[in-house]
């Protein structure tokens, strides 16, 4: 193994790769640009929305069929202006009005359409002011019957919630992060990888490699460290963009708690230096394994049909390790990709063991090891690499 052969091969690859334009979108730009812009967008417009439900549940007002003075008055109070119509489930159903209220003996039913935000808004609305004639008319008949009010409120019923600020930011970081990482890790390397595959032998520049003095081994060893490189650039620039995207938009949440734990990021040195280590590996797999894949196509555009799948499958893994409630164990960390997504989760929730960790990047260092042995020998075959 000639260390001198494989840095020449990895710089020549690098290079390569900065060059490729395809390259630099699916490695910078989606991160550092499309992402962030996204995301900016996807919260402003849940904002807006947000606000135009209230304006529109105003402008279409309510409908109701109700004979107390006060539920009409209480209302009204809630800013929902009141409209006549008569059938009241067919004027919410046609979005004539927001929402509906009628009055039976006993019951005050609000008909609303919760697959309309508007509707949902002002049954919400409706809902709260109801709620608090509810309790006002209870107090009064209680003091009219020398009663003391304290009677509705034998004992107070507090929650308290034990987990700290960090916790809870991990709990939310946790289910989001460990999945996009995984996921632009394999779409931000799916392109180098064809490029110096597949790519190479559509450029008829494969033939020069091989008869260059580099052995084999040492070929893909380079190749492959090229392809790390841009995998795990890509982990850390898409890391970085969530940071800054997550930080400078306003959570669009009515929730104050939930608001507090996406603006608070739970990431210290410690928790990146675990992250890294836990994303190395998994970068190496990625690697091999595309490579050993790509390999087999004959051109550009046959190698992306071949990985576009390979980049689809990771989805499930990554995603269901995101999952809250997973318990981290020694049987998780050992099954590929869905161990590196428990693992951040855990990590960003401050409960993972030194022995669930060690167990899973060993399992995903022997994945790695496994792909990379596969890939070595699928570029020693001539069959391979000489597909026609």
């Amino acid at each position: 193994m000639r260390f001198p052969i494989i840095q020449a091969i990895y710089r020549k690859e690098l290079l390569d790769m900065f060059r490729d334009r395809r390259t630099m979108i699916s490695m910078l730009v989606v991160p550092l640009v499309v992402f962030p812009l996204v995301i900016s967008v996807m919260m402003r417009f849940a904002s807006r929305m947000e606000e135009n439900a209230e304006t529109e549940a105003r402008t279409l007002g309510i409908a109701a069929h109700v004979t107390t003075p006060s539920v009409r008055e209480a209302i009204e109070k809630a800013g929902l202006p009141l409209k006549d119509k008569d059938d009241l489930r067919s004027a919410v159903e046609k979005k004539e009005v927001a929402a509906a209220v009628t009055e039976t003996p006993g019951l005050i039913e609000i008909l609303v359409d919760n697959s309309n935000p508007t509707s949902s808004a002002a049954g919400d609305k409706i809902r709260i002011a109801l709620t608090e004639l509810k309790d006002q008319r209870i107090r009064e008949s209680l003091r009219n019957s020398g009663i003391p009010e304290s009677v509705l409120t034998p004992f107070a019923i507090k929650r308290t919630n034990t987990a700290g600020e960090r916790k809870m930011a991990g709990s939310v970081w946790g289910s989001i992060l460990g999945y996009i990482l995984l996921l632009l890790m394999f779409t931000g390397g799916m392109y180098p990888v064809i490029d110096m595959t597949a790519g190479e032998k559509e450029r008829k520049t494969l033939e020069a490699f091989l008869a260059s003095p580099a052995a084999r081994r040492e070929i893909v060893i380079g190749k492959t460290l090229a392809a790390m490189t841009a995998i795990f650039l890509t982990a850390m620039l898409t890391l970085g963009s969530m940071i800054y995207s997550l930080r400078s938009n306003r959570i669009s949440t009515r929730s104050e708690e939930m608001r507090h734990a996406m603006e608070t990021i739970p990431l210290d040195a410690g928790t990146i230096a675990m992250i890294v280590a836990t994303l190395i590996p998994v970068a190496v797999f990625a690697a091999s394994l595309m490579f050993a894949i790509a390999l087999f196509a004959r051109s550009f555009k046959e190698g992306q049909s071949y990985l576009t799948p390979l980049a689809l499958i990771v989805i499930f893994p990554a995603l269901l390790g995101g999952l809250p409630g997973l318990q981290l164990n020694p049987a998780v960390c050992l099954i590929p990709i869905f161990n590196a997504s428990v693992v951040i989760r855990s990590i960003l929730l401050g409960e993972v063991s030194t022995v669930n960790l060690g167990i899973s990047l060993g399992a995903n260092l022997l994945y790695a090891a496994i792909a990379l042995v596969i890939a070595t020998r699928q570029f020693e075959k001539e069959s391979v690499l000489f597909r026609s």
